[in-house]
């Protein structure tokens, strides 16, 4: 892995916390990220053009892995705003960002896919991180702390990405197939990048639609600076990820190293939100970081 790719990863993974922590400190709303998605999508509007008018029309087989894929992500945003409402990002940041990881690779098992003792070991340390993130001292350890509301919105945001990375991973396979060598990847993952963060804002904007979601949307254009941040954020640390993966022979080193953002977004909200440094969320976060090390690389 040449040194220019890896301080594109590292350089992701302080992008990603930093939007995370920028969202929580805002006050984060399902209408606050309905801004920030429509913005991202806007700003990659060029690239979308260029991408549909390269080939005939898409099957309609991608539309709907698209429109399912951008569902789940907008259960992702909205969960992960209730999460942020209720919860330090200290808890909901390793949970929401591990999580995913863990669900896939269990699911790979259940389908017959064999998995290496290194991954196995890495996925019972990302268990053991995730059961230490929200406890306060480990000698009043209990069970009241994973029922707190924070945690379960933490842990459905984690599925909603376990759900869109999986559908991501058809919808781009389609996509590929469809344009073959009329488009570069990196372009074709941009467009489609773009494409989603549209969609997802639709979504979001019709979970807005009641009396306390305009008011929330409102609030979220009010804050419209701020949101369109955010999504170039959350555009701009995919982007670089994929960049890097052009420049890397093996993908698994950078799936690995962008479990970095899980430390940083952890000492961030220490830091600058000054959430309390449990030792335990501190221990939890440094195991969850090397478990996902351990099933990157297997």
């Amino acid at each position: 892995m040449s040194v220019f790719a890896l301080v594109l990863v590292v350089l992701s993974a302080v992008i990603h916390a930093s939007w995370n922590l920028l969202g929580k400190s805002r006050t984060p709303t399902p209408a606050f990220f309905c801004v920030a998605s429509l913005g991202a999508g806007l700003l990659l509007v060029p690239v979308i053009w260029v991408v549909l008018t390269s080939a005939s029309p898409l099957p309609f087989t991608y539309w709907l892995l698209l429109t399912v894929s951008s569902f789940c992500q907008m259960v992702y945003m909205a969960s992960l705003a209730r999460a942020y409402q209720l919860a330090d990002v200290g808890v909901v940041y390793p949970i929401a960002r591990a999580l995913p990881v863990l669900m896939v690779a269990v699911a790979s098992t259940l389908l017959g896919q064999s998995m290496p003792l290194l991954a196995w070991a890495g996925m019972v340390l990302v268990t053991l991180g995730c059961l230490m993130v929200p406890v306060v001292s480990f000698r009043r350890w209990q069970w009241r702390a994973y029922w707190q509301g924070g945690c379960l919105w933490a842990l459905l945001a984690a599925m909603g990405t376990a759900g869109y990375s999986v559908l991501d991973n058809h919808a781009l396979a389609v996509m590929t197939g469809h344009y073959q060598h009329a488009l570069p990847s990196l372009w074709i993952a941009f467009g489609y990048l773009g494409m989603q963060f549209i969609v997802t804002g639709l979504w979001l904007l019709l979970w807005c639609c009641s009396d306390a979601g305009r008011r929330q949307l409102r609030q979220g254009w009010q804050d419209r600076r701020v949101a369109l941040l955010t999504g170039s954020m959350m555009g701009g640390t995919y982007g670089l990820v994929l960049l890097a993966m052009t420049l890397t022979e093996n993908v698994s080193y950078v799936v690995a190293l962008r479990q970095l953002s899980i430390p940083v977004g952890v000492g961030l909200g220490i830091w600058l939100l000054r959430e309390p440094a449990h030792r335990p969320r501190l221990v939890g976060a440094g195991l969850v970081c090397l478990g996902l090390v351990a099933v990157s690389l297997r």
